[in-house]
């Protein structure tokens, strides 16, 4: 949403509004009430009879009565043109803030004047051929046909525009008087209990809202459309944007960053977190991405008393052990690795969850197609385009006009080449626009006048609506969508399909079967669903009017009921995922009478809100829960990506491309709904959100199935981007105060794959869709040593998921990231020496009669070749600012990167090495097993436990602040400290 100062000078003010709107619904209804009063005759038959003989017939004896009532129709006319551009004109005055709206404004005022001349063309022709040949009346029925078309496309559009002007211009004040008194309210105590928000109890208020920074948005338009605090920018603007943070997050020393992966990258860094705790507590900074946002949250929960706002209960043991071997929390944990389903009863709940969503949204899609086809289906009857009385009910003068429009539109593209060759810039421009137009209006009338009818026609021909079969047919689509579904939430890899298709010309035909058969699978189902929604469109067109009043009035009465009082969010899987996760991540640490400790879940109802639970506290950095916010189109993203940062953390909520809010105010501010997805325990679920209906660079049909099952973990949240023109007081009362829940249209638009960057709303899902690692994030906030705890998965020779964050970090950093050859090899599967040398071969040789014997088989030869050297690797990292940390010191401009990876070396302990011969899947099990029993739990984590101590060993013990530099190998250079000169030279704090 777009909003210039420019727009309030030029608006119109609330009361000027709302009259003008109540006007051009006056002007409107007068001209009905004129025409009411004229003689009841046919004309809508006569306008579109295409002959002389069928009007003649129709006019029969009461041609003075015909007369009347179309000259009558020159007052309608112009009353509807008038109200209708009244209407257009008074939106872009008032509510119309984007551009692309302000250029559907100019298409709705010239469609509203066209639909006024051809109806005036075509009276003046009925009047003169009422009497005369029959190609007057072939004329007024093209006329009449295109007519009828610019009517449906404007009239309803300018009704609804006047009802959200009327709407907003009654209720403007009452949102800006609930604004001021949360205000008031937040100025007495921001948490309504002492705490005041920020990174620490005490730390001062930033402000409300951090615009993004600006891009040239569609139709050349900048957006966001203030200026406001814009500082210069340097030749690297692109880099010093991306590393805007929020105030108050300061540059510090030490930070974590935690891979995503499930409960696997859950296992390791519950692991590595306890044998890094010591270094934990002095870090600035922990950013968390999908499965390794499980452990972080659960530390960050169970640190908060049951009143995270409050403080610590006296019962609650305090202590900064949670999460240490042996403790309460780890052990319930370990018995809940299960956690989406364990047991008969917990798995009957899961499949439910997954039916119950898919019936909700099919059956709402299901309504929604049938309310479509019913009005169809009275439109035909009231206004024949399409002859329903014979199928296909093509009318040859509607043809005729779709044929007349595409001539026009070949007439125009040829003069616009012409403009283009003769270097005529503005007539160029005209003649485009006029070209586009004409497409636009042929194929939209070829869809009313041929499409439609053809689709009525192939319908009935092909399916009988009344038989059994219809509910077997459906019940069939129904249940393969439904198995589809539940088979794509496991599928272990989803991934885009260019990539599918060149892994499958690289691999033989048999390997490359599996990925085939799923995409093919998918595809079906997509093709299944799409036919079944046309079947059910054509016949509702075909019998709708005949069904029984009550469910022509019902259907759609309890539509809109449903798509206005429902959550999409809420209906999906989001919250059935969210609950699971809490059931064995959530928990507190609480003491009996007797003495014993327990570790206690969260209740269900229990809020736990980011702005208090999620605090910093004392010896613990500050936890930021890394998601990613969808986006279409190139306005934002590169071609390909289609996703930004959006990160989530006590202070702030958001990423530089589409801004930051102030997390305690967006809390009060929002609705109860939209509310519940400003938790912990919320930001835990949406990072690790990993199949939903957008997904990065990952494959669209699979996300188009998501949309259509509900089988999504993701959830709409505001966008800060647009709230700071919707939160200022001098705000324009006709800008769309902010959704109170997520509507039928976010499914549709879910459905569609439409995420507009200045949308109020932004699809927000696993941080894994836009950085897996989390260490982009992490070198934003500017870090002099990071470690980064990598357990995303991955068996090959390289590491996926770093040499991606590694070439992120350079584009929109500006940060290189370099690793020496000989420390990156260590992590290669096989770079290790083998656990058992072969025997060395005989000196002396065998006499022939007898041959050596066979040498046995190594026992350990397919380990071998899964063994790295290391598990742990240091690299340099540049940034293109020098650093200055929380202190004010200067800490140069290079540091140190610290990489933790779920492998496999020779020395590790018995165990493990025991662990990965009996399982070679082994630490690579598939993000879609979250079924891990205990064994493999302990697995994992005491992988991440040994992984963590070689981070330990390089960390220093005391301090992890870096010198003046750093060496070529990553190791400190000796040096003293140099105060900080300045600000900020780094990461650009907004």
């Amino acid at each position: 949403m777009r909003h210039d100062p420019d727009d309030a000078k030029r608006g119109l003010s609330r009361v000027l509004g709302g009259v003008l709107a109540v006007v051009a619904l006056a002007v409107f209804g007068a001209g009905l009430w004129i025409r009411q009063r004229a003689p009841a005759v046919d004309d809508i038959g006569l306008q579109l009879a295409g002959g002389a003989r069928a009007a003649h017939t129709l006019v029969g004896n009461r041609t003075a009565d015909f007369r009347t009532a179309l000259t009558a129709d020159f007052v309608l006319i112009g009353t509807s043109t008038a109200g209708t551009v009244l209407a257009f004109w008074l939106s872009d005055r008032t509510i119309a803030v984007r551009m692309r709206h302000r250029c559907l404004i100019v298409y709705g005022i010239g469609a509203a004047v066209a639909a006024c001349v051809c109806a005036v063309t075509e009276k003046l022709l009925l009047l003169h051929g009422l009497s005369g040949a029959d190609w007057v009346f072939a004329w007024a029925a093209g006329f009449a046909t295109v007519k009828w078309l610019l009517v449906v496309l404007t009239v309803p559009v300018a009704a609804v525009l006047v009802g959200i002007i009327l709407k907003r211009a009654v209720f403007h004040g009452c949102a800006r008087r609930r604004y001021e008194r949360e205000r008031a309210r937040r100025r007495t105590c921001a948490c309504g209990n002492g705490h005041r928000g920020g990174t620490t109890d005490s730390g001062p208020e930033g402000p409300e809202v951090v615009a993004p920074w600006p891009v040239m948005a569609w139709g050349r338009t900048r957006w966001p459309g203030t200026a406001r605090g814009d500082p210069p920018r340097s030749r690297e603007a692109r880099w010093e944007n991306g590393s805007r943070v929020p105030p108050g997050r300061e540059q510090g020393a030490l930070g974590f960053c935690v891979s995503g992966g499930g409960i696997r990258s859950a296992c390791v860094t519950l692991g590595a977190l306890q044998a890094l705790r010591p270094q934990l507590r002095r870090a600035r900074y922990l950013v968390s991405v999908s499965g390794g946002g499980y452990t972080a949250g659960a530390l960050q929960l169970a640190l908060a008393g049951p009143d995270g706002c409050r403080g610590e209960d006296r019962n609650r043991v305090r202590t900064p052990d949670v999460y240490m071997p042996g403790t309460p929390e780890e052990d319930h944990t370990r018995r809940h690795s299960k956690y989406v389903a364990e047991g008969t009863g917990q798995w009957l709940a899961a499949i439910g969850a997954v039916l119950r969503g898919l019936l909700a949204s099919l059956g709402l899609l299901t309504a929604t197609v049938l309310v479509l086809g019913l009005a169809l289906s009275w439109g035909y009857h009231l206004v024949p385009l399409a002859d329903p009385d014979r199928l296909p009910g093509f009318r040859r003068p509607a043809l005729w006009a779709v044929l007349a429009l595409l001539c026009c539109a070949a007439v125009l593209w040829f003069l616009w080449l012409v403009s283009l060759f003769l270097a005529r810039q503005l007539l160029s421009s005209v003649l485009k626009r006029a070209f586009l137009t004409f497409v636009v209006a042929g194929l939209l009338l070829a869809v009313v006048v041929v499409v439609l009818p053809a689709l009525e026609w192939v319908t009935v021909r092909l399916w009988t609506l009344h038989a059994p079969a219809t509910a077997v047919s459906g019940g069939v689509v129904g249940l393969l969508t439904y198995l589809t579904v539940l088979a794509g939430t496991t599928w272990r890899r989803i991934e885009s399909t260019e990539h599918a298709v060149e892994s499958a010309k690289r691999a033989r035909l048999v390997r490359a079967m599996p990925a085939v058969g799923k995409y093919l699978l998918v595809w079906v189902v997509l093709v299944a669903l799409a036919a079944a929604y046309l079947l059910v469109l054509g016949g509702t067109i075909h019998v709708g009017r005949t069904w029984p009043v009550a469910v022509q009035i019902g259907l759609p009465v309890v539509l809109c009921a449903v798509a206005l009082s429902l959550d999409q969010t809420w209906t999906s899987l989001h919250p059935f995922y969210r609950a699971r996760l809490a059931s064995a991540f959530a928990v507190r640490r609480e003491t009996e009478t007797g003495g014993e400790q327990l570790a206690v879940p969260y209740d269900f109802d229990e809020p736990t809100p980011l702005s208090c639970y999620g605090r910093r506290h004392p010896g613990f950095p500050q936890v930021v829960f890394a998601a990613a916010a969808n986006l279409s189109g190139d306005d934002r993203t590169p071609p390909g990506r289609h996703a930004v940062s959006f990160t989530l953390s006590c202070d702030y909520v958001g990423g530089p491309d589409v801004g930051y809010a102030r997390t305690d105010v967006l809390w009060d501010r929002t609705g109860p709904v939209i509310r519940k997805d400003l938790t912990v325990e919320s930001a835990v679920a949406v990072s690790g959100a990993a199949f939903a209906s957008a997904m990065g660079r990952q494959a669209r049909a699979f996300q188009t199935l998501f949309a259509l099952s509900n089988a999504r973990l993701g959830t709409w949240l505001p966008n800060p981007g647009v709230l700071d023109a919707l939160w200022d007081e001098r705000a324009d009362w006709a800008l769309p105060p902010m959704p109170g829940i997520r509507r039928l249209p976010y499914l549709l638009r879910e459905v569609s794959g439409r995420y507009p960057l200045d949308d109020r709303m932004l699809l927000v899902t696993d941080g894994g869709h836009y950085e897996n690692l989390g260490l982009v994030e992490l070198l934003r906030h500017g870090v002099a040593t990071a470690v980064c705890v990598d357990a995303s998965g991955g068996s090959g020779a390289f590491a996926p998921a770093l040499a991606e964050a590694i070439a992120l970090a350079r584009e929109e950093l500006g940060v290189e990231i370099r690793i020496a050859r000989e420390d990156w090899r260590k992590l290669v599967p096989g770079s290790a020496p083998p656990l058992t040398a072969q025997p060395p071969p005989p000196t002396e040789p065998t006499p022939p009669a007898q041959p050596a014997p066979p040498a046995p088989p190594n026992p350990l030869a397919a380990l071998d070749l899964r063994l790295s050297a290391d598990a742990v690797l240091v690299g340099e990292i540049v940034y293109p600012r020098p650093l200055v940390d929380e202190h004010g010191r200067r800490l140069g401009t290079r540091g140190r990167l610290i990489v933790a990876r779920a492998t496999l070396t020779p020395d590790m302990p018995y165990a493990l090495l025991a662990y990965a011969q009996a399982n070679p899947a082994f630490p690579h099990d598939g993000t879609s097993d979250q079924w891990f029993d205990s064994r493999r739990f302990d697995a994992y984590q005491a992988l991440g436990h040994w992984i963590g101590e070689r981070v330990a060993h390089l960390l220093p013990a005391e301090s992890c602040v870096p010198r003046t530099g750093w060496r070529g190998d990553g190791s400190p250079r000796a040096g003293r400290q140099e105060p900080a000169r300045g600000g900020r030279a780094g990461g650009r704090v907004l």
